[in-house]
């Protein structure tokens, strides 16, 4: 069973703005440091949205680095809405990767809102990286 090497935790009080339905980077985990040659790397995310306007689904994702351009660690899965456009909502992803060669990695969360024409208000946000080797 893989041992836990390292374990970095980011929770954002500030609100985000998700305009319509722009991709946007909610919160980021800073640098983790690895220190294996190879590891496996475990990113947990969560978040809390007002959604916006006719919003229908939103796509949680879990992308390396800083920017909603950096590569998909986890599935891109459209969830539909579970009360109605304007309401609070919560958004929990999770994703696990080899990585090597690497002396730190960084995951962004980033949330993008389906058929919005209102933007939507991300009210508090987490993201957990995990470096398991072993």
């Amino acid at each position: 069973m893989p041992e836990l090497e390292e374990k970095q935790v980011n929770y954002s009080p500030t609100n985000v703005t998700l305009t319509t339905t722009t991709e946007t980077v909610v919160v980021s985990s800073g640098p983790v440091k690895v220190s294996r040659h190879t590891c496996l790397v475990h990113v947990r995310a969560w978040a809390q949205l007002t959604t916006g306007a006719a919003t229908s689904a939103v796509t949680p994702r879990i992308r390396r680095g800083t920017a909603n351009s950096g590569q998909l660690l986890s599935e891109a899965n459209a969830e539909e809405i579970k009360i109605i456009p304007g309401s609070i909502e919560p958004f929990v992803i999770e994703g696990i990767e080899e990585r090597s060669n690497m002396d730190t990695v960084e995951y962004s969360l980033t949330l993008q809102q389906a058929s919005a024409t209102g933007n939507g208000t991300v009210l508090q946000a987490l993201i957990e990286v995990e470096i398991l080797g072993g």
